[in-house]
């Protein structure tokens, strides 16, 4: 897994604040918003849609979530990921803190327990692209180029101006073309 991704993916799961979690009633328009826009307010969009998944319901989760997030920000992912852990066994339905695990677990490389986090969120929330990005990530690096290649095309379905995504689809696609995808 390259350092670049692991800082992205890092990096977007700890910005801004909370409001509701994946089951919010929002979600749909943003996402149809998303889906349907020229792009010019997608980055907005996904900001709004990743301030929905931050809020887990329970202020206790959130405030835990929450000192996660800054472990993260500050280098201390092993603080962090005991945090996650506390808050995964309070709310096991978040799949944002399922997803910001994943995250520190990658950046620890534990792979095998990134996947089962990643998986997890994506579970929780299908829409969840950027754990689906993560996924697609691994998959790459794992040398399964098909199934990075879906991956990354499931995770554009949700949000089609992801610019790391589509470049990731397009070369792989242009890698795969002549062979069944």
């Amino acid at each position: 897994m390259r350092p670049v991704f692991i800082a992205i993916f890092l990096s977007l799961a700890v910005a801004g604040p909370a409001r509701a979690d994946q089951t919010d009633g929002r979600l749909d328009a943003l996402f149809e918003e998303l889906r349907t826009g020229d792009g010019l307010g997608a980055e907005a969009t996904v900001e709004r849609i990743q301030e929905v998944w931050r809020d887990s319901q329970s202020d206790t989760v959130d405030l835990l979530y929450g000192r996660a997030e800054a472990a993260v920000a500050a280098g201390e992912g092993d603080l962090a990921a005991v945090l996650l852990d506390h808050a995964i066994g309070l709310a096991p339905s978040f799949a944002q803190a399922y997803a910001l695990r994943g995250a520190v677990r990658l950046s620890n490389e534990d792979q095998a327990g990134s996947i089962a986090d990643f998986s997890r969120a994506v579970e929780l929330e299908p829409r969840q692209f950027e754990a689906t990005i993560a996924l697609a990530e691994i998959a790459l690096a794992g040398g399964d180029k098909r199934g990075a290649y879906d991956l990354f095309q499931k995770a554009l379905e949700w949000n089609p101006h992801e610019a790391h995504a589509s470049g990731r689809a397009k070369k792989l696609r242009d890698d795969l073309n002549g062979q069944e995808i």
